[in-house]
């Protein structure tokens, strides 16, 4: 258990280049998007995120967050009263990926050939959810999900620009176009 746990916080860090992260997302279409100016970013614990768990992770995707705001021209208010409350979690899954490549050239019984090629590896998928939130309403108007395969990414800097490509394409699709 606790290799798995240790496999999953190394993972958070080394997602691979943006290039191949997937991008998905959804909205409230009755939210009123252009009325928000203000942000924040929620600072407090997100049960069952891995972020919780990845400190220098967690600490990297907040400041990416509140940079690409910024870039969209948002106004950071840490007063309590932001219009937008900004949440962010992550997780990563372990998958597997058969493939399978037919007939193989394996011995001869007949007319036909024996065997099968197929091919089996896993891989770790993980997973940033950025959520904004109605912060006078306290309800969810926007959801980015980035998605990528997990691998090493070397140095910290490296991390850091990952981090903050991944961010900016899950955020490039806020606010949503109507």
């Amino acid at each position: 258990m606790v290799k798995y746990f240790f496999i999953a916080i190394i993972s958070l860090l080394v997602i691979t280049g943006c290039s191949s992260v997937s991008v998905t997302n959804d909205y409230n279409p009755a939210a009123n998007f252009s009325s928000y100016n203000t942000f924040d970013i929620y600072t407090g614990v997100i049960k069952d995120s891995q972020l919780e768990s990845a400190p220098l992770v967690k600490k990297r995707v907040l400041e990416a967050i509140v940079n690409e705001m910024k870039k969209k021209g948002f106004t950071r208010d840490e007063s309590g009263n932001a219009e937008l409350l900004i949440y962010a979690q992550a997780g990563t899954s372990e998958k597997m990926n058969v493939t399978d490549y037919g007939y193989g050239y394996g011995g001869w019984w007949g007319p036909y050939p024996q065997g099968r090629n197929i091919d089996v590896s896993y891989y770790t998928q993980g997973s940033l959810i950025i959520d904004l939130a109605d912060n006078a309403k306290d309800e969810l108007v926007w959801r980015g999900i980035g998605t990528a395969v997990v691998q090493d990414r070397g140095t910290p800097e490296e991390r850091q620009q990952f981090i903050d490509e991944a961010v900016a394409k899950i955020l490039d699709q806020y606010p949503p176009e109507k």
